[in-house]
């Protein structure tokens, strides 16, 4: 139901942990909870370190306690911690099992431990390959064996938009000299993005 992890200068501390918590039969204790005893020597274990990161990889609920002051480790120190360095207060365990135990308590906070964080960086280096792959296959394919766009449907696709804005143009050109006393004012009624194209073909129209 839980799990206590301690350097061995701080074992004393971690067996009456342990005990209390066995103890305490009617204490809700929540599945999974990973009990940390924390110190100089467990700042250097690296087996401590390593059950830390594995508990917050797996989302667990962490309970830390402090067997001698020392700065809580950077993936836990947004947790709090209970500080027996001074003494033991079992009512003090009770209150935080409780808390960590209770309906509201909500999830543990998401950390980028080291195990999360090379996972990160082997699916960045895969997309980049990738990425890098398939532009050079597609420089490969450009360049070497001359695969382009379809050449017909680009055509197709070409003189269709053509016809269509020579359509809408060929309806406001000037055909008699009323239509060229009234171009200015056909001018400034058509779409703005075809008046320089009217004005370009009316000129062409009425040039030599």
């Amino acid at each position: 139901m839980f799990k206590i992890v301690n350097a061995p200068a701080d074992a004393a501390l971690a067996a009456r942990l342990e005990a209390d918590l066995r103890a305490a039969e009617a204490l809700p204790v929540p599945a999974g909870l990973l009990v940390a005893v924390l110190s100089p020597a467990a700042s250097a274990d690296p087996a401590v370190q390593a059950a830390l990161e594995a508990a917050l990889d797996a989302g667990q609920p962490i309970l830390l306690a402090l067997a001698a002051p020392t700065p809580l480790p950077k993936l836990v120190d947004h947790l709090p911690a209970l500080d027996f360095s001074q003494g033991y207060d079992a009512a003090a365990l009770r209150r935080a099992v409780e808390a960590l135990a209770a309906p509201d308590a909500g999830l543990p906070l998401k950390v980028i431990t080291p195990r999360v964080r090379r996972a990160n960086r082997r699916i960045g280096y895969w997309l980049a390959a990738l990425a890098l792959f398939w532009f050079v296959t597609g420089l490969i394919l450009v360049g070497v064996f001359g695969v382009q766009a379809p050449r017909r449907e680009y055509d197709a696709v070409e003189t269709e938009i053509v016809l269509t804005r020579d359509y809408y143009l060929e309806q406001n050109q000037p055909r008699t000299t009323e239509d060229a006393a009234n171009f200015p004012a056909t001018l400034q009624a058509a779409p703005t993005a075809q008046r320089p194209f009217l004005i370009a073909t009316a000129t062409a129209i009425a040039g030599p």
